[in-house]
């Protein structure tokens, strides 16, 4: 059984054969009987849940700004949502949805729709922004040594992809990302420097 930690995510992954589940930090690994009865009775496949231990910790950093959300409404033609905008309180999108919801005569359910579909599409993005980059992946095997092994890789809808062999120590694992990076914007300095008549000159940025 073994134990996956996302660089920047809350929670980890507990998984054993094809089923895992989401723990928390104060959830006892030490419990090893408790782990494997919980993995039998709520284990789900280990891709759908790693996605859903990746979505749940990003959507809690998602914020939905009101002038973004007015530019949903007015991409649609559609004016009078985009005004009420105006009237939102938070850029937390569970602080919004409840005063939408609070001011639904106010509102309207097609703001609530629209306002749905926008923080949706919010968390999709930032999901998908954070699946392109390279990470830092933390395992342990649970109940056989409390060493842990360090990687860097992605998950693409769930699926682990690692980009290198074991790396000795989370220190040793953060210097080659940072490594991969300043790598990779020097190569895109490059390539724009090397192609002055290419109207896409890439400036280092994502």
């Amino acid at each position: 059984m073994k134990k996956e930690s996302w660089q920047g995510i809350t929670g980890s992954l507990v998984y054993e054969n094809d089923k895992a589940i989401i723990i928390n930090e104060q959830d006892n690994l030490e419990d090893i009987e408790n782990l494997l009865k919980q993995l039998a009775e709520t284990g789900k496949p280990v891709n759908e849940v790693r996605n859903q231990l990746l979505k749940n910790s990003i959507k809690k950093n998602v914020t939905t700004d009101s002038l973004k959300i007015s530019g949903w409404f007015n991409r649609k033609y559609d004016s009078e949502n985009a005004k009420k905008t105006e009237k939102l309180e938070s850029n937390k999108p569970t602080k919004q949805y409840k005063q939408i919801k609070n001011e639904l005569n106010f509102f309207g359910e097609s703001f609530l729709e629209g306002f749905l579909g926008f923080y949706g599409l919010e968390v999709d993005n930032a999901l998908a922004r954070y699946e392109n980059n390279l990470q830092i992946i933390e395992t342990q095997d649970l109940g056989l040594s409390n060493e842990k092994k360090y990687y860097l890789g992605q998950s693409k809808k769930g699926e682990l992809r690692l980009a290198t062999s074991e790396l000795p120590s989370r220190q040793i694992a953060k210097e080659e990302l940072d490594k991969f990076y300043s790598r990779q914007q020097d190569q895109q300095q490059s390539n724009g420097i090397k192609s002055p008549d290419d109207e896409t000159v890439t400036d280092g940025k994502e």
